[in-house]
């Protein structure tokens, strides 16, 4: 055994590095940070992914109920609605088609009468596309929209000038989450 050297001798205890530090270095701080935001991004674009995904389904059964609605509209009416603007541009065709299935005025449908829409179900509707809440406005103007907030598109066949639409009937689409209305394939229709 060692004798214990005197007091004047003896060296002060060192404490470990680690325990004299109160708080973190700059680098330990910055990984943080990058870490929070590599987490954070993540996460932004699977929000984003279901978004678009959700909107998307929104407007895919959206077009099938409105599909459905101008069947019904034909079997009661033996014809299809047609826009008093059958472009197939514009706000025309989504006009046409909310008075036409939500009964809601008809100045927007060829051989109307001119009454404009309201915003409310009129009693003979195909069905109620406000409560559904596929409607949007335009000034006083209503239209159907789709599940990205942008008016369906729609032409009513016309035989005068047939290669203007698809069918023999009428063609509906949306242009989905292309906003440069360029990449067909991305477009949701019923041809």
């Amino acid at each position: 055994m060692h004798p214990e050297p005197p007091d004047s001798i003896r060296r002060p205890s060192r404490r470990p590095a680690r325990a004299q530090r109160r708080g973190f270095t700059l680098i330990e701080l910055l990984t943080v940070i990058s870490i929070l935001a590599i987490l954070l991004a993540m996460t932004l674009a699977v929000i984003g992914y279901a978004q678009n995904k959700s909107a998307e389904e929104r407007t895919r059964t959206t077009h099938a109920a409105i599909v459905a609605g101008l069947k019904k509209y034909y079997d009661k009416y033996g014809e299809y609605p047609e826009p008093a603007t059958n472009t197939g541009t514009g706000l025309g065709g989504a006009m046409c088609l909310y008075q036409a299935l939500n009964d809601d005025g008809d100045d927007q449908i060829v051989g109307g009468t001119g009454t404009s829409s309201i915003g409310e179900a009129g009693e003979n509707r195909i069905f109620d596309l406000v409560s559904d809440g596929n409607v949007a406005k335009d000034g006083s103007k209503y239209f159907v929209k789709d599940g990205f907030d942008r008016p369906f598109y729609y032409r009513v066949y016309d035989p005068d000038n047939p290669e203007a639409t698809n069918n023999k009937t009428f063609d509906l689409w949306s242009f989905g989450d292309d906003k440069a209305k360029e990449e067909e394939a991305r477009w949701i229709k019923n041809w």
